[in-house]
């Protein structure tokens, strides 16, 4: 915010003075005259508006430097959100110790290495009373992969020491939940090959292609939904129409489930897909 000078707010107030029809007829002020061209910078009404320009700079400067303190206290605090624990554990440096902050009163990195980040996926829920923090790294492609169990019982300490004091955290990481389908396709044959894949392309395969962008869109920690992934498909090139048979989920711990409603969110974050061919049956449009 900047501040008004003495001399601005002297001459909103002289402004308005020379305005007020009043004023106008008692000092006989007529056109467009205005209160410099009026009244000398040494009379008693110039002087009593420095005055009071004056006074109202001091309480405004009083004002913008209490609303700066108070801004900046706002930014230290610790505001333990769900978005907050998500942000603090992207920030993890692997083998980088935390250091005290004395303005912020709290622990943070003293250098930034986005080498040295290996969170790169983070989940957070509130359980009332406590948190579950749902963390993953990512392999070259990107996709995420559990953290190992060093890194992992480091990420816990770091999370210990930046969490505010009280709060129950529970942090862990897991393998993607696979899944399996089983879809029955029906196909423009002036477009896909019985097998597939495109006629103008025979490794393109648009059916393949969207599954896995569609798993791949799924925001960590989010939900797979039939009714999307079957209008992803619709929209795949040479996709006349689609029936999803059916969808199974392998766990982290191994327990098969199968996905009986609409929606599902993994257990471990994220999803990948198995025997992805082998479920598509493609079905000839006559």
């Amino acid at each position: 915010m900047i501040m008004r000078t003495i001399e601005q707010i002297k001459r909103q107030m002289t402004d308005q003075f020379v305005a007020d029809p009043v004023i106008r007829e008692k000092y006989g002020l007529s056109g467009a005259v205005t209160f410099d061209e009026a009244f000398s910078r040494v009379s008693i009404e110039s002087i009593i508006f420095f005055v009071v320009a004056s006074a109202i700079y001091v309480v405004e400067a009083i004002f913008d430097r209490y609303r700066e303190d108070i801004d900046a206290k706002i930014a230290g605090a610790v505001l333990a959100s769900l978005p907050w624990y998500h942000k603090i554990a992207l920030e993890y440096q692997h083998g980088d110790d935390l250091s005290w902050n004395e303005k912020t009163w709290s622990y943070g990195y003293s250098s930034i290495s986005e080498s040295k980040k290996l969170v790169r996926y983070a989940a957070c829920r509130d359980m009332g009373g406590g948190v579950r923090i749902l963390v993953s790294g990512a392999d070259e492609s990107g996709r995420p992969v559990r953290l190992s169990d060093d890194v992992l019982t480091a990420f816990k300490y770091y999370m210990n020491r930046r969490k505010p004091a009280g709060v129950i955290v529970d942090v862990y990481s897991l393998d993607p939940d696979i899944l399996e389908l089983s879809l029955s396709v029906q196909y423009n044959p002036l477009v896909v090959n019985p097998d597939g894949s495109l006629i103008s392309d025979p490794s393109v395969f648009p059916v393949e292609q969207a599954v896995n962008e569609y798993l791949k869109n799924i925001i960590y920690g989010g939900t797979f939904n039939k009714t999307k992934l079957v209008d992803s498909l619709q929209a795949a090139e040479g996709v006349i129409d689609v029936v999803l048979m059916e969808a199974k989920a392998t766990l982290p711990d191994g327990e098969v489930k199968e996905i009986t409603g609409n929606n599902y969110t993994a257990k471990g974050g994220s999803f990948e897909v198995t025997k992805l061919k082998e479920g598509i049956n493609y079905v000839l449009s006559l």
